[in-house]
């Protein structure tokens, strides 16, 4: 049978997943490149730098801003299978 301590650490595992889904950036098509949307930091506007860089729909930073409209489907990073 379950125990009751076990099913507090599986909400605990539920929860903590999708905290760290909706807090941590998330990468999204934009254009034609992927971007990573995360409201703590953006890259500056002449960020020259090649990688997805960080944006948001406004930004007090003076950072790179986006139009959420424009906004592309979600990237979902895939799962990693153990091998055994």
């Amino acid at each position: 049978m379950i125990s009751e301590s076990d099913l507090i650490i599986i909400g605990f595992a539920f929860l903590f997943g999708y905290i760290s889904d909706n807090t941590n950036p998330q990468l999204y098509h934009y254009e034609d490149e992927i971007v990573n949307v995360y409201k703590k930091y953006q890259c500056p506007k002449n960020c020259k730098i090649d990688h997805h860089h960080f944006v948001y729909f406004n930004s007090h930073t003076n950072g790179i801003v986006i139009d959420k409209s424009l906004l592309g489907k979600k990237i979902n990073k895939k799962k990693s299978h153990r091998k055994k």
